[in-house]
């Protein structure tokens, strides 16, 4: 046995597509290159890492690069996924180099936060942690939601401008283009109301578009709730969409609101969260420097002295505000940034952090 570990090229990808969906897809007809074609891509076969052994690859880790704006701060993340090895290979520590390698491809590319699929142990040893927060609302069935709205279902080709203008007036976003807009709406199971698949809609007032939604639609009994996956606009108008999905599911609806979402914190008064964790992926800094460069001018108007972050070490930072100093894995400053209830932060960095966390649901990561 000779493993070799590399970072992918387009020939690779029929191995790694028949990889992914024998780890991912064993048990439904889909496969993962239709799902996401974005993410297996030929351009995009260099944020693949691979481990290949004997010509046949083992173990992968894909990712893919999306410029993001964070409370109107521009700055590069990409999102990690993908993370498979051939059970006869486990237990090598393969998957373990792969997440390594990427790192380091993806700083080297100007990436400053990688965003991971999942919470795995695998995941928390590199070095990554859950973050912000997401208060999870139940839509009762009886709700009410004045106003005259028509509702129609989302038309990849003709509402891709739309969507994409609707989605870019919220102030923390995930950069999409036109044409990858309308791939990954091309490419999802979407339908208006179906067996547990997504609905996309869009939601007009006097004919003009006000909000989208996307919702995990799971109207069939013991599915649990549909979820809100992604939304942007008006929010009364898109709680009113929701109330007229037909097949309300048994379980009801579950609406995610994060903590700067106050417009939808309002619209749904007098309900109360029923849950509250971190957002559904895990993060870490790999450019603390870069990232605290990005997201500098925010501070600035808070902070009196913003802090600085420095590298001193693969992984290990020196930040400083106030005349204080502290020093913090990448795992600790991930924390320190964006994590929303986190003990042992210093309480000068209280007046800036934690940062707004991204939301990586929907359609952002195809």
């Amino acid at each position: 046995m000779s493993i070799t570990v590399r970072t992918a090229e387009p020939r690779d990808l029929n191995q790694i597509a028949e990889l992914s969906d024998r780890i991912f897809r064993s048990r439904r007809a889909t496969h993962m290159a239709e799902e996401f074609p974005y993410l297996y891509s030929p351009d995009n076969a260099r944020h693949w890492h691979v481990a290949e052994d004997g010509g046949h690859i083992r173990s992968i880790v894909g990712a893919m690069i999306w410029p993001a704006v964070i409370a109107g701060a521009r700055t590069r993340v990409a999102s990690v996924g993908s993370v498979a090895t051939d059970p006869d290979y486990r237990g090598q520590g393969l998957a373990s180099r792969l997440l390594q390698l990427a790192q380091s491809g993806l700083a080297a590319e100007g990436v400053r936060l990688m965003l991971i699929s999942g919470d795995l142990p695998l995941y928390r040893t590199f070095g990554a942690r859950a973050i912000g927060r997401v208060d999870w609302y139940a839509l009762p069935p009886n709700w009410a939601v004045a106003g005259r709205y028509t509702i129609r279902p989302i038309d990849p080709d003709t509402d891709a401008p739309i969507v994409a203008h609707l989605y870019q007036t919220r102030s923390t976003r995930f950069g999409r283009t036109l044409a990858e807009l309308r791939a990954m709406l091309a490419a999802q199971p979407i339908t208006q109301v179906e067996q547990g698949s997504k609905v996309a809609l869009l939601v007009l007032a006097d004919d003009v578009p006000v909000s989208y939604l996307i919702l995990n639609h799971r109207p069939f009994r013991g599915a649990g709730a549909s979820r809100l996956s992604e939304w942007a606009g008006d929010p009364k108008s898109m709680l009113y969409a929701l109330t007229q999905v037909r097949d309300w599911p048994e379980q009801g609806m579950r609406i995610p609101v994060l903590p700067d979402d106050l417009a939808m914190q309002g619209t749904l008064y007098p309900l109360q969260p029923v849950r509250q964790e971190p957002v559904s992926w895990l993060a870490k800094v790999i450019d603390g420097a870069g990232l605290a460069s990005d997201l500098a001018p925010l501070w600035d108007e808070v902070a009196h002295e913003p802090p600085r972050v420095a590298l001193t070490a693969p992984d290990v930072y020196a930040v400083a505000m106030d005349g204080q100093r502290w020093t913090a894995d990448a795992a600790t400053l991930t924390e320190w940034m964006f994590g929303e209830l986190v003990p042992h932060r210093p309480a000068p960095l209280e007046d800036v952090w934690p940062m707004p966390s991204l939301w990586p649901e929907g359609l952002n990561y195809i």
